[in-house]
């Protein structure tokens, strides 16, 4: 009984997995590669706005549901470190302009 609800659940998982990747694949095909043709000719707004419209909130959603996954299986440490360096990349896909400033503004912060 054990053994076989170890089977369920590994297919249960490999079937998440496999239907997240299609579905991934299919929304990037459609909806990113579709909005890159009609983005403004500027390189910068045509950038942040995949990143700001579409990137982020993708990344962000993926990150919340690794640490809830993590957290189910009271595996915390890995759920909170998930969640520390999930937040930190997601501030910098969000603004890595704003980022990059408070990186090079610590110099003067610490009077170096």
């Amino acid at each position: 009984m054990k053994q076989e609800l170890k089977q369920v659940k590994m297919y249960l998982q490999q079937l998440i997995h496999s239907k997240l990747s299609i579905g991934v694949t299919l929304f990037y095909l459609t909806f990113i590669r579709g909005t890159v043709v009609f983005a403004d000719a500027n390189a910068k707004e045509a950038s942040n706005y995949i990143l700001n419209d579409w990137v982020a909130p993708i990344f962000g959603v993926v990150v919340v549901y690794l640490v809830i996954k993590e957290f189910m299986d009271s595996k915390w440490i890995q759920g909170f470190a998930i969640l520390f360096f999930g937040g930190i990349i997601y501030a910098f896909i969000k603004d890595p302009a704003g980022i990059l400033n408070s990186l090079s503004n610590l110099k003067s912060y610490f009077g170096l």
